[in-house]
């Protein structure tokens, strides 16, 4: 069997859909509940207008939710795959210019490990890796998967 047919098997795109998902709600859900701390991790990025950061702090969580929420449960599955290959692109060319920058900070993206396992996240090449895992986690399902109101495939 070839990669391709494995790659846009249903079971592939199943699986990767569930795994994305969780990831997104639970990198979602610290940052919906604490807003001002994600506030600040934001503006540690110095990518945008110090009048943009408060918007970005309190639409992104709930994006992420929304895109792992609805790729659970396959509603728009190509449509939040791209949400989500955007989000993760936006952010990884932002840790990447930060490195570059030598701008070291706290990474922002699991925050709950920190509470559950005292993991605390800087950004470094490794998020950069990880980041570029998630994408091609992604990639199967922006290419294969249903983009219709709660089909099966």
């Amino acid at each position: 069997m070839s990669i391709g047919k494995i790659m846009s098997s249903s079971i592939t795109i199943t699986v990767l859909r569930f795994v994305t998902g969780a990831l997104f709600i639970l990198a979602s859900y610290p940052k919906i509940i604490n807003p001002v701390h994600f506030s600040a991790v934001v503006a540690e990025y110095q990518l945008l207008p110090e009048s943009l950061i408060p918007f970005a702090a309190i639409i992104l969580p709930w994006i992420e939710l929304m895109c792992g929420v609805m790729l659970i449960l396959n509603v728009f599955a190509q449509s939040n795959a791209l949400i989500m290959m955007v989000v993760l692109v936006i952010f990884t060319i932002g840790v990447t210019n930060n490195l570059l920058r030598g701008i070291i900070h706290d990474c922002g993206c699991f925050e709950l490990l920190d509470g559950w396992l005292g993991f605390q996240e800087e950004i470094s090449f490794s998020t950069i890796l990880r980041d570029l895992f998630f994408i091609g986690l992604i990639l199967p399902i922006l290419l294969y998967g249903s983009n219709v109101f709660f089909r099966r495939r």
